[in-house]
């Protein structure tokens, strides 16, 4: 098959295979819309290897204390793929988090897959709440994640309740 880089709407550069299947491998997300939007978002920046995005995806004071030894959690770690489970907003006091069920199938660089399976923990304080800047945008608060002995589609909880 043959692939053919196209720069796209806005300058960014996309692989098109030419019978018809699109290679998303390149291709930059950010959203932070849904909490599940941000999960997504934050495993495009570490697919694409680009630690200090997805290091910016945490909410301030809960991104992890040592960004090297973080980065290289990941050297491993060639693609990973996120299915979720429901999850409702739990507000309050002008904040809104939500508890994400995540699996994760994680594709490793000497081709094995793991599969992980747990809860993020997503903020976001009340847009309305915030009139002066900077603005907080949803953000990871933590996740607690397991090896899961299980394909990834078995592997999402059914909830993150205590």
């Amino acid at each position: 098959m043959k692939l053919i880089a196209k720069v796209m709407a806005g300058g960014a550069i996309g692989l098109i295979a030419t019978a018809g299947v699109a290679v998303a491998a390149l291709q930059y997300m950010d959203d932070r819309s849904t909490p599940e939007k941000l999960v997504q978002s934050y495993y495009n920046a570490i697919d694409q290897q680009q630690y200090a995005r997805a290091y910016g995806y945490f909410s301030p004071g809960f991104a992890p204390k040592d960004y090297q030894s973080w980065v290289k959690g990941y050297a491993d770690t060639k693609s990973v793929s996120v299915q979720f489970g429901g999850t409702q907003p739990d507000p309050g006091a002008g904040q809104i988090y939500w508890a994400l069920p995540v699996a994760l199938a994680v594709l490793m660089t000497d081709g094995s897959t793991k599969v992980y399976a747990g809860c993020y923990t997503i903020h976001l304080t009340n847009p309305q709440m915030q009139t002066d800047p900077p603005f907080q945008a949803m953000s990871i608060n933590g996740a607690k994640l397991s090896l899961s002995d299980k394909p990834i589609a078995e592997s999402v909880p059914k909830s993150c309740g205590s």
